[in-house]
């Protein structure tokens, strides 16, 4: 971005701005912006709203923020929730808490640690879960690590060279057990599909598993198994068909 003939935008308490090009836009408070917004920076601690797209070098969120559009940034981090209406590209987009984007997610590194719901398709070249995640379409990444933590996961389609999805551990058990007896601890994940190069899958249910080199562990519940080299079944894991392929 030019950075000739640019301003800031600084909101501390309560207040507003419009929208266009800046150097930088910090929001201590409650603020926001109405229109399309380009900043350098972009950066809320408190409670933050842009009524339109935001394209930013780096963005932050440390509490609250609602984007009303599309976000594109080079890199993208929420501590707390944020709520993205479009889609979101660019380069790293992480999120500490949770997170919901409305559209399609097309960037180089998701991670995330706690929980993301995405309404399309989710692309990226790593794709790193410490939670839970729902996907209303494709998961397709070179390297997908799942574990597990605490409620369903969903995606209708994964498909990645490396896939691998754990539980995590049980920190806190008293807390666990107590959740568990609520019914509201499920660490599963659920998919129509899943195919790859190299497979290791925990508590997961799909129709069809597809890959190479296929491991089934604990809780797994597959429809079908396609193997080319190499697969193991352990523990309880079920499986209706296993074919060589």
């Amino acid at each position: 971005m030019d950075n000739n003939n640019r301003g800031d935008i600084r909101i501390n308490g309560s207040g507003s701005a419009g929208g266009g090009t800046y150097n930088s836009v910090v929001i201590k408070g409650s603020g926001k912006i109405s229109g399309n917004l380009k900043s350098d920076l972009f950066s809320v601690s408190g409670n933050g709203a842009v009524d339109g797209n935001l394209e930013t070098a780096d963005g932050k969120i440390n509490g609250a923020c609602t984007i009303g559009g599309d976000l594109k940034a080079d890199k993208f981090k929420i501590s707390g929730s944020g709520k993205i209406d479009g889609t979101v590209t660019g380069g790293d987009f992480a999120v500490s808490g949770s997170g919901i984007v409305g559209k399609s997610v097309e960037v180089q590194s998701v991670k995330i640690e706690g929980s993301v719901k995405i309404g399309q398709d989710c692309t990226a070249e790593v794709f790193t879960v410490d939670g839970a995640f729902e996907i209303g379409g494709l998961l397709n990444a070179d390297d997908v690590s799942v574990r597990l933590l605490g409620i369903k996961s969903k995606a209708r389609e994964i498909g990645g060279e490396k896939i691998s999805v754990t539980v995590g551990p049980a920190h806190g058990l008293a807390v666990i057990k107590t959740i568990m007896t609520l019914g509201i601890f499920h660490p599963v994940l659920e998919a129509e599909i899943i195919e790859g190069d190299e497979i290791m899958l925990e508590n997961t249910t799909a129709k069809i598993v597809r890959g190479n080199n296929i491991m089934l562990g604990e809780g797994c519940d597959i429809g079908t198994v396609e193997y080319k080299n190499n697969y193991v079944r352990n523990g309880d894991a079920r499986v209706g068909t296993e074919t060589k392929i």
